[in-house]
Order: C-alpha cells, then sequence, then structure tokens
C-alpha cells in the first residue's frame, strides 16, 4: 500500500510540474516586447514601413503570453494577450497599405490592452525587478 501511495504521489507531482506555466517564457518574451513595442511607435510616428514587421513579430510573442495566461487559467490575461495579437496583426496590415492613423488607431488599442494585464498580473518587487503576479 505505501509502495502505491508513493507512486500516486510522484504521478501526481510530475502532472502538476508539467502543467505549470512556464514564467521563464513569459519574461524573456516580455524583454523582447519592449523594445520592439517601443521602436514600432517610432516607427509609427516616422511613417517607416518595416514597422510592419514589428507589428507582426509582437503578434507572434504575444502568442507566449497567451499560452503562459492560459496555462495559469487567467482568462483575463488571455484575453489581454489575444486583443494585442489581433491588433498587432491588423496594425501590421494597415502599415503595409500605408493607412498610418489606422495602424496608430491598432497600435493604441495593443498597448491599452499590455497595461491592463500589467496592472493585475505584475507586481514590484523591493529591489525595484518586476514579478508576475
Amino acid at each position: 500500500m505505501k509502495k502505491l501511495t508513493v507512486v500516486v504521489g510522484l504521478i501526481a507531482a510530475m502532472g502538476v510540474a508539467f502543467a505549470a506555466p512556464d514564467e521563464a517564457k513569459l519574461r524573456a518574451s516580455m524583454k523582447q516586447i519592449g523594445p520592439v513595442c517601443s521602436g514600432l511607435g517610432k516607427k509609427l510616428k516616422a511613417k517607416d514601413a518595416s514597422g510592419a514587421a514589428d507589428a507582426k513579430q509582437l503578434a507572434g510573442l504575444f502568442g507566449d503570453t497567451q499560452k503562459y495566461f492560459k496555462e495559469a487559467k487567467a482568462d483575463d490575461g488571455v484575453a489581454h494577450s489575444k486583443t494585442a495579437i489581433a491588433e498587432f496583426k491588423t496594425t501590421s496590415k494597415l502599415i503595409a497599405a500605408g493607412k498610418w492613423d489606422e495602424a496608430d488607431a491598432g497600435f493604441k488599442k495593443a498597448t491599452a490592452s499590455c497595461s491592463g494585464c500589467h496592472s493585475k498580473h505584475r507586481e514590484k518587487a523591493s529591489d525595484g525587478s518586476w514579478k508576475v503576479k
């Protein structure tokens, strides 16, 4: 009976370990998102068509955030990620079409989604770093 209890406990622990969201991957994506997003904002102001690739890259990076929040069972984080993905995809297409005002509006919607998620799922640690909550 003890062996069975140990085996069941190990299987359960392995299930929890495999189901845990990958915070390291989320952090890696966020470290890329910040500079690319900042660069995209500058490219939109300059009407630089290379911003379309940045917007497309951001949509992909937000796929990682969506996966993290889905695994964390944080529906609001999933919704914010979906909004960012959709808006950055649209922004990419609008930049490619030279529709700068509409692209800027999509960019603003996407970055508003960032703010909503950060206010709910990020907190500043005593050492000044950020942690996921």
